[in-house]
């Protein structure tokens, strides 16, 4: 969080990105259903054929590029449902003492703050196509 924590993508960025990996990555069924259907490749596989492609020396900078965009549009994603979960919490009657112990913050203070960052990453445009976060 903070600093460190780079804004969200654009969902236009994800949507190419996506695109891009797709073409670059897709095989078997997967490129099937490309040319057939332009169903693309779930993200994390594509972050997966990245990783495994820079380790062969096969990569290019741009492939790079948009796989780190999905790495930050699945944080966006988890950061949308950690939201979710704690509203679910407090609603059920969970109090943030509780809130904190799980998580292992030290004080129901730390989770409510955690909740408010939430709250405004949940605000933050978001590509939620093909079923993903």
């Amino acid at each position: 969080m903070g600093d460190v924590e780079p804004p969200a993508p654009s969902p236009e960025m994800v949507s190419a990105s996506r695109r891009h990996l797709t073409e670059r990555y897709a095989s078997g069924v997967d490129l099937l259903l490309w040319e057939t259907e332009k169903r693309l490749i779930p993200d994390l596989d594509a972050i997966k054929s990245v990783t495994e492609a820079a380790a062969s020396g096969r990569a290019e900078g741009l492939d790079m590029g948009a796989a780190l965009v999905l790495v930050q549009a699945a944080r966006l994603g988890l950061d949308r449902l950690e939201c979710e979960l704690f509203e679910a919490a407090r609603a059920m009657g969970m109090r943030p003492e509780a809130i904190a112990a799980v998580l292992e913050l030290p004080d129901a203070a730390a989770a409510e703050k955690r909740q408010r960052w939430l709250e405004g990453r949940r605000a933050e445009p978001s590509d939620q196509s093909a079923g993903r976060p």
